[in-house]
């Protein structure tokens, strides 16, 4: 294996003070590498700072750079991408992936990705088939975004917090779900809530925070899976979190104000709290079992499976 290369800001700091002593006079490689050394710098190579020195390259040369301003774009990425994506570094490149299930959850992390990163153009949402089923994949490519993103995540909440909203739409689209159930209290009647799980109870500790601060009145947080627990894809190897939205005038607002990126996810929490508009909480359950049916865990549309 080649030489592991240092991280972007610790090269770009290193260049700076070449170009430093490059302006004092000092052109000497040996006599700049001799200087780096001795002031706790980074040291590159000696063609490296031969380069720098003429100033033909720099360590932002062919870089996608990243200034991470807050904005409701990078709060809906760090969202997306702490909830459901990974990190990869196999061949010595440094990307952020995200695979999902959802092609318009997909797209919008890939444009939310190009516009954080100055990009005209979005990155490209490649569709994948393996043996569980359909998934669509999304590769971003930015050192320096990469660097960001990857700091322990309580690094990113100063970051995160003047566009709360977008980091929530993200994270609910990646490890939440609408949860629409059927309950019966002496008359049966439509129930509605927002659901999140999480391994990582630092990252949903601070999303109810955000709900809190929001105004929401999120639910506590439980133990959803323990270690050990047999689930529909194995054994547990980590304990599962959740907490819950369930008061219908707080999912009705998060409907409104945050959102699901997921199409279908949005479509069928809205058309539950239009027909508890529409019927009240009683009679849409009528309604409701007219137009789903609940083969499995999860309701189905039924103009959606003939």
């Amino acid at each position: 294996m080649g030489r592991r290369p240092a991280p972007l800001a610790f090269r770009i700091r290193a260049h700076e003070e070449v170009r430093r002593l490059v302006g004092k006079g000092v052109t000497d490689h040996v006599a700049i590498r001799r200087e780096l050394a001795r002031s706790g710098f980074y040291l590159p190579s000696r063609m490296t700072i031969s380069r720098w020195a003429a100033g033909k390259t720099s360590p932002t040369s062919g870089v996608r750079l990243f200034v991470p301003t807050p904005s409701e774009g990078l709060s809906f990425f760090l969202g997306a991408w702490l909830g459901d994506g990974w990190a990869d570094e196999n061949d010595g490149g440094k990307r952020m992936l995200l695979k999902v299930r959802s092609y318009g959850f997909a797209k919008e992390f890939a444009d939310s990705s190009a516009r954080i990163l100055g990009k005209t153009d979005s990155y490209w949402v490649r569709r994948v088939v393996d043996k569980r089923g359909r998934w669509y994949l999304v590769k971003v490519t930015s050192e320096m975004l990469y660097e960001f993103a990857t700091r322990p995540v309580r690094d990113l909440f100063p970051t995160i917090d003047q566009f709360p909203r977008g980091f929530l739409r993200g994270l609910f689209t990646a490890e939440g779900s609408p949860s629409v159930s059927i309950e019966d209290r002496h008359l049966p009647y439509l129930g509605v809530g927002v659901v999140v799980a999480n391994s990582d109870c630092e990252l949903l500790n601070y999303a109810r925070g955000l709900l809190l601060n929001l105004g929401f009145r999120p639910g506590r947080m439980r133990l959803n899976t323990a270690v050990g627990d047999i689930t529909s894809v194995g054994t547990a190897r980590k304990a599962v979190m959740v907490f819950s939205l369930s008061r219908a005038e707080e999912v009705r607002r998060f409907v409104t104000e945050i959102g699901f990126a997921d199409p279908e996810k949005q479509g069928k929490l809205t058309e539950a709290i239009l027909l508890l508009d529409a019927f009240g909480r009683n009679d849409a359950v009528r309604e409701w079992v007219r137009r789903y049916y609940k083969p499995g865990r999860k309701w189905v549309k039924k103009s959606d499976n003939g």
